[in-house]
C-alpha cells in the first residue's frame, strides 16, 4: 500500500531476510538521529469535530458485510495501490503528499470531549497526575501540545500569540488551555461564539482586536509612551512586572500591527484562491490557517463546525435543527428527517450526512494541500488532519454509526514526511486495528519530534517537578523514514 522507493525497498528486503525486528530497529535509529530528522518549523492542525467515519474517508472497506458497508466505493488516488473513499476525489489527487495512519485508536471511553482532550494534550483525559476533577474537563492540568511547543520554541511572529485556534469552536474552546504553564501560553481563541461562527460572513472579524471607540490612534500612542516611561523608571523589575510588560507589548502589537490586520483579512486573496478553498465557513477557516502559518505563527489549529445558515437549516435545539459536526448517530447517508432519538428531542441530527458534508471538506483540504505546496510552506510545516474518534463498523437501527475508539484514521503531510503511504491496517470492517496500532499520545510525540523537541528531556512545573512530554507516547516511526 506504499509507494516503493529505494530506501523503502532496502528496508523491506532487510526485514524479509533478517526479520521485522531489524526494520523496526532501523526506524527507531532514524528517530534517534533527532535534529537531523526534525523538518518542521510550524504546525497546522486541522481538527474536524465529531468523529469522521473511517470507512467513508481514508479507510474504505468494500468487502464489509453488505448491510453495513458504505454505499460509496473506494477510488484510486494518484499513488498506485492506495485508495480513499469516493467521497474524497479531490484529496485523492494529493495522496502523494499524504501519509495516512489507518491504525489509530483513541480513548476507551469513546467520548467526544475525552478524545478531543487526548489529541490536544497527548495525555489521558483521566491521567493519574493531570486528569480532570469533578467531571470538569476544563480542569485538566497538562498543557495543550500547542502551549508546550510555544513554551519550548517560542514563535517567529512576535505580533501574534504562538498558539492560535481559528476560529475556535465547541470542544477545543472547552478543553484548550495552558495547564501548568503560564497564561502567556494559553491558546488564542479567535471565535466569540462556540457554535455558529461564520468566517464567510463579510462582517466577520476578530472582535478581541477591536479597540474601545474612545481609544483613538493618537491616544493609544500617548498611553504606550507613558507605559514605556514607567517601565524605564523602575529600578528593578520583578517577575510579575516583567510578565505584565510583555502582555502590554503584546496587546499593543495586536491592536496596531498592519501585519496582524493582513493576517485576518481575506480581501488580499485572489478570487481564484477564494473559490478554490470555498467561500463558506470551512473554506475560510482552512484559508485562515494557511495565512497564520504564512505570517509565522508557530502552532495553528483549525476548528470547524459549519454554521446552520450555510445549508439552509436552523440551529441546534430548534425544530428540525442541525449541529453541523460529524457526529452521525442517525442517517449517515440519508439527507432528511431520521426519526431517531435526536429527532424526537426536537433536533434533527448532530450532523448532516456524509454525502452532504464531505464535498466541502474534500474541496477545502485539497485546496490547502495544493496551496501550501505551491507556496513552499509544506517544506517546513507539519500538517495534521485529526478527528477525535472513529465510527462503528456496523450501522445502527437509525441508519447511523455510533462512537468507536478501537479504530480510526488520521493523516499527515509536509515537514519531510514521505507522502504516498498508508501506515497500519484494520480488519475488513475497519472495526479493529490488526497492525501498527497508535494512540493520541503517539501522535503528540510525533509532533514534538518533528519540531526537533528533545522529548527525552522533561518539562518543568512551577514547583520544580519534571514531567514527560506525553503519557508514554512513541513517535510514529514510519513518518521519519
Amino acid at each position: 500500500m506504499r509507494r516503493m522507493t529505494r530506501r523503502r525497498w532496502g528496508s523491506q528486503v532487510l526485514a524479509g531476510v533478517l526479520g521485522y525486528g531489524l526494520a523496526e530497529m532501523m526506524a527507531q535509529c532514524a528517530l534517534a538521529r533527532g535534529a537531523a530528522m526534525a523538518k518542521a518549523r510550524n504546525v497546522l492542525v486541522v481538527y474536524e469535530e465529531g468523529g469522521i467515519s473511517q470507512m467513508d474517508s481514508w479507510d474504505p472497506k468494500p468487502f464489509a458485510p453488505v448491510d453495513h458497508r458504505s454505499p460509496f466505493p473506494p477510488i484510486s488516488t494518484n499513488v498506485p495501490g492506495i485508495q480513499y473513499s469516493a467521497l474524497m476525489p479531490q484529496v485523492a489527487k494529493h495522496a502523494d503528499k499524504l501519509a495516512v495512519v489507518r491504525s489509530m485508536t483513541t480513548t476507551k471511553v469513546a467520548g467526544h470531549i475525552e478524545g478531543c482532550l487526548e489529541f490536544f494534550k497527548g495525555y489521558q483525559f483521566n491521567s493519574p497526575t493531570f486528569g480532570i476533577s469533578a467531571n470538569d474537563y476544563r480542569s485538566h492540568r497538562f498543557p495543550d501540545i500547542g502551549s508546550v511547543v510555544t513554551e519550548v520554541l517560542g514563535s517567529d511572529c512576535k505580533q501574534l500569540p504562538g498558539y492560535v485556534l481559528c476560529p475556535g469552536a465547541n470542544l477545543p474552546n472547552l478543553v484548550g488551555n495552558s495547564g501548568f504553564l503560564t497564561a502567556a501560553r494559553e491558546p488564542w481563541k479567535l471565535g466569540t461564539k462556540s457554535l455558529g461562527e461564520n468566517l464567510a460572513d463579510p462582517q466577520w472579524r476578530v472582535r478581541s482586536l477591536d479597540a474601545p471607540p474612545e481609544l483613538t490612534g493618537s491616544r493609544m500612542s500617548v498611553r504606550r509612551q507613558l507605559l514605556n516611561e514607567l517601565d524605564r523608571s523602575q529600578v528593578k523589575h520583578d517577575a510579575a512586572a516583567e510578565t505584565m510588560q510583555r502582555f502590554n507589548q503584546h496587546a499593543y502589537d495586536l491592536l496596531t500591527s498592519p501585519q496582524v490586520k493582513r493576517a485576518f483579512a481575506f480581501k488580499d486573496e485572489s478570487p481564484a484562491t477564494l473559490d478554490r478553498y470555498g467561500r463558506d465557513h470551512r473554506g475560510m477557516s482552512y484559508l485562515l490557517g494557511r495565512k497564520l502559518i504564512e505570517t509565522g505563527v508557530r502552532f495553528v489549529t483549525v476548528t470547524v463546525i459549519q454554521p446552520p445558515e450555510l445549508v439552509g437549516r436552523s440551529g441546534t435545539g430548534q425544530p428540525n435543527g442541525a449541529f453541523l459536526n460529524w457526529d452521525h448517530h442517525e442517517g449517515i447517508y440519508v439527507n432528511g428527517p431520521c426519526g431517531g432519538p435526536q429527532a424526537k428531542n426536537n433536533q434533527e441530527r448532530y450532523g448532516l450526512p456524509h454525502p452532504v458534508m464531505m464535498p466541502s471538506l474534500d474541496r477545502s483540504l485539497s485546496a490547502l494541500l495544493e496551496d501550501m505546496h505551491q507556496r513552499g510552506l509544506l517544506d517546513e510545516t507539519l500538517v495534521c488532519f485529526i478527528t477525535e474518534m472513529g465510527r462503528t463498523p456496523r450501522i445502527n437501527k437509525w441508519q447511523g454509526r455510533d462512537h468507536w475508539a478501537r479504530a480510526m484514521s488520521i493523516a499527515f503531510a509536509g515537514a519531510g514526511i514521505e507522502g504516498g503511504q498508508v501506515i497500519g491496517q484494520t480488519d475488513r470492517e475497519a472495526g479493529d486495528v490488526i497492525s501498527m496500532p497508535y494512540t493520541p499520545y503517539d501522535y503528540a510525540e510525533t509532533v514534538y519530534r518533528k519540531l526537533g523537541i528533545a522529548t527525552e528531556s522533561r518539562l518543568r512545573m512551577a514547583d520544580g517537578r519534571q514531567v514527560e512530554f506525553t503519557e508514554g507516547g512513541r513517535a510514529i516511526a514510519e513518518l521519519f523514514i
